[in-house]
């Protein structure tokens, strides 16, 4: 499988230069020579093979060989993902990317450890970026700014089903799935501490679903990756 790089803007055909740490990373890390194949990607659909047909100490130069673009799932899959502490944000964003979320809407739930600090909007989005070409994907997911449970609950009429993910729900997620084609779906991932009763009554007078995920526990960091597997395969995406 070949390398994936991403590009500000990905031409059909002709030649194109790439600088930048995308740049610093191929030939620093990868040892991209002269003479490669190499995938690029605007991350908004566009992706093509490429022949490198130039390396310098800070640009590598490409020609398109091949030009597709690639269409968005069929189903926006948007996970609401309460903060997690310290390293496992980035742990979180990562499986949530390489698992196939479109849009990921971080939530400051009253039993959140992790802070919301200036540059975690950017961090985030740097974390899915890199996801994106570990996992091979022509779409970069959507990162929101931070959202109160106000504003999450705001977010649920956007969708076609809104689902809560918790220990408590007592319908299954075939269930609720069953002979269901949205083109939206939108789940919500509580923290650690779990979700209040206060939030999980806010979500489900305003149409969220609670769910269970089986027996098993999972971490924050990981609830989501879970919950994106088990919806893809009851919507038979996978």
């Amino acid at each position: 499988m070949l390398p994936l790089f991403l590009v500000e803007n990905l031409p059909n055909s002709g030649s194109l230069e790439i600088d930048g740490d995308e740049a610093k990373h191929a030939i620093s890390a990868l040892r991209i020579k002269e003479g490669e194949l190499i995938s690029v990607t605007d991350g908004r659909g566009a992706r093509a093979d490429a022949l490198v047909i130039g390396v310098t100490r800070k640009t590598i130069a490409i020609e398109i060989k091949s030009y597709r673009f690639e269409e968005n799932s069929l189903v926006k899959l948007t996970v609401v993902q309460a903060l997690t502490k310290g390293d496992r944000a980035r742990e979180t964003i990562e499986l949530l990317t390489e698992a196939g979320v479109n849009q990921i809407i971080p939530w400051s739930a009253q039993r959140c450890v992790g802070q919301w600090k200036d540059d975690a909007l950017e961090k985030w989005r740097s974390w899915s970026k890199e996801a994106t070409k570990q996992s091979r994907r022509s779409w970069i997911p959507e990162i929101s700014n931070i959202h109160s449970t106000n504003d999450v609950v705001s977010e649920l009429s956007n969708f076609n089903i809104s689902l809560i993910f918790h220990e408590s729900g007592e319908r299954k997620l075939s269930q609720v799935l069953q002979d269901k084609s949205p083109s939206s779906l939108l789940m919500i991932i509580g923290p650690e501490g779990g979700i209040s009763e206060t939030e999980l009554s806010a979500f489900k007078a305003s149409g969220a679903i609670e769910v269970a995920m089986g027996q098993p526990v999972f971490r924050s960091a990981h609830a989501g990756a879970a919950a994106l597997a088990a919806v893809q395969t009851g919507l038979r995406i996978w």
